[in-house]
C-alpha cells in the first residue's frame, strides 16, 4: 500500500511517499517553487563558458547549472548560445546543478515546463519509483516527522535484525552492516547472511530517502557472498531506477559497491534558513493549537524573518492574523 503524506500551510509544505508505513520518499520547501533547478525543469539557457571540457550554464532566473553533454557535441557550441535543457541532478554541496542537452534553442531565456506544486513532485517521484500504483492520502504529522527524521539520518536497525549505518564522505557513500540485534541466535552465519539480504534490499529505501547517490559502497558480514543473490536483491530494490545503477562484483575485502547517478538534493543539503523557517513557523502552528485566539510571537534571526514576512503577508491562513515577528539571535514561539 502507498500512501501520501502531506501538509501545506503559509506557502511552505512537506510530504512523504510511504510504502507499507516506511517512508520512501520526502520532499519540503515552497509549496510552488518556480526555481528552475529543480529536478526535471525544462528551460531555455545560455552557454555562459566552457573551460577544460566542462561547459556552463546561465537558467533565465540567474542560477547556474554544468551542462552534461559529450564533448563532441561541447566542441560545436559557441558560448552565448541558447540551449534548450532539462536539469537532471539538482545543487547540493558545494556542487552546481547539471543539465542534459536537448538541443538549440532561439528566443529569450525562459521556462518551458509547468511550475508544478511540491505535492505533484512528490507524486511525479512516487511513479518513477513505484509506476502507477494507486496512491492513498493519509493525514498523519507523525508520519512527515519521522520520514523527515529517517531522511535526515539514513542509519538504521533493518527489518527483522540487524542494523545499517549509511555515512555521507566527500567521495563517496560508507554503508557498514552490522549484525547487532543477533544475539542467541542459532546460527550466526544464517544470521549474518540475512542481514547482508536485508541491507542489500533495503539501501534503496535509505538513499531515495535521504536523496544520497554516487559512489556507494557497502562493507558487508563476513568475506564469501552470494553475489548474484545480493545484485538480485539490490535492483529489486531500486525497481524502475536499476537501470541507471552501475553494479560492481564483490570486492575481495567484503565490499558491495555500485553508482548510483545523484538527482534530487539531499534533504541536508537543502537550504538551512528556509528549513529553520519553516520549522519555526510548524512549532507556531502547534502552539496555536494547544493556546487558541492568543497572540504568538515568532522571535528569530533576521536572515529567517526575511523569508517568513513575505510568507505571511501573502497567506490567506486564519493564523497570519495573530503572528508577530520580532528579530532575536535564538529562535522561538513565545505567547
Amino acid at each position: 500500500m502507498i500512501t501520501l503524506h502531506y501538509e501545506s500551510r503559509f506557502g511552505l509544505a512537506r510530504g512523504a511517499i510511504c510504502l507499507d508505513g516506511r517512508p520512501h520518499i520526502y520532499l519540503e520547501g515552497y509549496d510552488q517553487d518556480a526555481a528552475l533547478n529543480l529536478l526535471g525543469v525544462r528551460s531555455v539557457a545560455r552557454l555562459k563558458s566552457k573551460a577544460g571540457g566542462v561547459a556552463f550554464l546561465t537558467l533565465a532566473d540567474g542560477a547556474e547549472a554544468v551542462l552534461d553533454a559529450p564533448q563532441e557535441a561541447l566542441a560545436k557550441l559557441d558560448e552565448g548560445a541558447a540551449l534548450e535543457v532539462t536539469i537532471i541532478a539538482e545543487a547540493r554541496q558545494d556542487k552546481l546543478a547539471r543539465a542534459n542537452l536537448i538541443g538549440s534553442a532561439e528566443g529569450s531565456l525562459r521556462r518551458l515546463s509547468p511550475v508544478l506544486s511540491l505535492r505533484e513532485r512528490l507524486l511525479a517521484r512516487a511513479t518513477a519509483a513505484f509506476g502507477d500504483l494507486p496512491v492513498e492520502a493519509v493525514d498523519d504529522p507523525d508520519a512527515l516527522d519521522e520520514a523527515e527524521d529517517a531522511a535526515l539520518n539514513p542509519s538504521g536497525p533493518l527489518p527483522e535484525g540487524g542494523y545499517l549505518s549509511v555515512e555521507r564522505t566527500r567521495a563517496l557513500i560508507a554503508c557498514d552492516v552490522d549484525s547487532a540485534g543477533g544475539e542467541g541466535v542459532a546460527t550466526p552465519k544464517a544470521f549474518a547472511k540475512a542481514c547482508n539480504e536485508r541491507a542489500a534490499s533495503d539501501i534503496a529505501r535509505r538513499l531515495r530517502l535521504s536523496g544520497l547517490a554516487g559512489l556507494v559502497v557497502i562493507d558487508l558480514i563476513g568475506k564469501r557472498h552470494d553475489a548474484d543473490r545480493l545484485r538480485q536483491l539490490l535492483q529489486s530494490g531500486f525497481g524502475a531506477e536499476a537501470d541507471r545503477l552501475i553494479i560492481g562484483p564483490i570486492g575481495k575485502f567484503g565490499t558491495l559497491e555500485f553508482v548510483r547517478p545523484w538527482g534530487a538534493c539531499p534533504l541536508m543539503d537543502a537550504k538551512p534558513d528556509l528549513r529553520a523557517a519553516h520549522r519555526l513557523l510548524r512549532e507556531a502552528v502547534k502552539r496555536a493549537q494547544s493556546e487558541p485566539g492568543r497572540l504568538l510571537t515568532l522571535r528569530a534571526p533576521a536572515g529567517k524573518l526575511d523569508i517568513i514576512r513575505p510568507l505571511l503577508a501573502a497567506s490567506h491562513d486564519p493564523l497570519s492574523a495573530i503572528l508577530r515577528l520580532e528579530a532575536a539571535a535564538k529562535s522561538e514561539v513565545i505567547v
